[in-house]
Order: structure tokens, then sequence, then C-alpha cells
């Protein structure tokens, strides 16, 4: 009975996870409203793309995919048999960081 609950326990916890293959979850929740560009750049490193917004403003897209026992970002193409993630980060015209979600990219065979 004892390994059941413990096998219960594990599977609501694991359930409960909230997967990111990037270390910035707590930075960029804390940084949402008031941290400008510039200082996600010189955390998070240069983006894979920018896009300029119509109305002002950026949105920037880092790739991260695990591999070989951490995280990497690179620029290019996303390898397609890897389990990648983008990072969409959402600049306002003054360059503040308004809002993020990451992204799953699943491969297809």
């Amino acid at each position: 009975m004892r390994q059941l609950m413990l096998a219960f326990g594990l599977l609501v916890f694991l359930t409960g996870c909230d997967v990111h293959l990037h270390p910035y979850k707590d930075y960029l929740n804390r940084s949402v409203g008031n941290t400008k560009h510039d200082a996600i750049a010189e955390t998070m490193g240069a983006p894979n793309r920018v896009v300029a917004l119509e109305k002002g403003g950026e949105v920037w897209t880092y790739e991260f995919c695990a591999g070989g026992g951490g995280v990497s970002a690179a620029p290019g193409p996303v390898p397609q048999s890897s389990n990648c993630q983008n990072l969409i980060v959402v600049f306002d015209r003054s360059g503040k960081l308004i809002r993020w979600h990451d992204q799953d990219l699943t491969a297809s065979p």
C-alpha cells in the first residue's frame, strides 16, 4: 500500500510540473512590466529572431533544445529530432517587456 501511495504522489507531482527547457521562467515573470529589452538581452543573450510590430514594439524568439544534459540556445534552424521550445518575448514600443510564453516544438516524422 505504501508503494502505491508513493507512486500516486509521484504521479501527482510530475503532472503538476511546468516543464521549461530554458532557465528563465522566474526571471521573466519578475521582469514583466518593468524590464527593458537591453537588460533582457544582457541576461539571456541575443535572440534567434526579432520581428518589429506595426504599432511599435518587438517580438523576440529564442530557441532552446535539450541535449547533452543541458540547455542550449544557438542561432540557426531547430534540429527536428530534438526536444525543443521557442521562447517568445514581447516588448512594447518603449522597449519594456509586456509578456512572454514558451511554445513546444514537436518534430514531425
